[in-house]
């Protein structure tokens, strides 16, 4: 019988830690949060060097009149705010916007207010065949469009199985019409708020 092992628990990244660094031939000793070391780890591996090659770069920039601890710490948090912000211009409206254009079936982005937020011309042609009266040039403007299943549970679904779209049924209302069918479902990178592609089949 093989007994489990516990999950190890997750580090404490407030803690502070000490550490000896090499830096040309001579030791420094620093000490610092785990979650700064843990980001200079990251911007090393991203920079393709070593930790102690960033110290030796934090050191020969303060020229030994400054706090070294301190620029370790605005080095590691100018890294993370720059990754915060390459994350947000990869994930923006104008991003899910060209997805949803460049599928040539129908195809819409929908919030989890069930506001749509981008549709191609494929989608506005499927609204319009099957709603005589609907000419409007936005279907954004007097439809209605949900799902089979809860908003937060598709999304859930799709982000427990990360990069399988998920089947759903959906419902278009407009006035006293419906149209219902079935799409494959997809979770937008939006950096705000949860947003599914709809994908329409047939």
């Amino acid at each position: 019988m093989t007994l489990s092992r516990p999950d190890s628990p997750e580090p404490d990244l407030s803690a502070l830690r000490f550490r000896i660094i090499t830096v040309a031939g001579q030791r420094r000793g620093i000490k610092l949060e785990e979650i700064y070391w843990s980001t200079l780890v990251e911007l090393a591996a991203h920079k393709k060097c070593k930790v102690a090659d960033i110290v030796a770069q934090c050191e020969k920039s303060i020229e030994g009149e400054g706090n070294l601890t301190a620029k370790l710490r605005y080095v590691a948090i100018s890294f993370l705010k720059s990754e915060l912000s390459s994350a947000r211009e990869r994930s923006g409206l104008s991003v899910i916007a060209g997805q949803v254009r460049a599928c040539p079936s129908p195809a819409f982005a929908l919030t989890g207010d069930k506001r749509i937020i981008s549709y191609n011309s494929a989608f506005l042609a499927f609204v319009q065949t099957r709603f005589a009266r609907f000419q409007q040039a936005s279907p954004a403007q007097g439809l209605r469009l949900s799902f089979d299943i809860q908003f937060a549970d598709l999304v859930a679904r799709l982000k427990t199985s990360t990069g399988e779209p998920q089947p759903a049924g959906f419902t278009i209302g407009i006035n006293e019409q419906l149209t219902r069918g079935r799409l494959n479902a997809a979770l937008a990178s939006f950096a705000d708020q949860d947003v599914v592609i709809g994908f329409i089949l047939g």
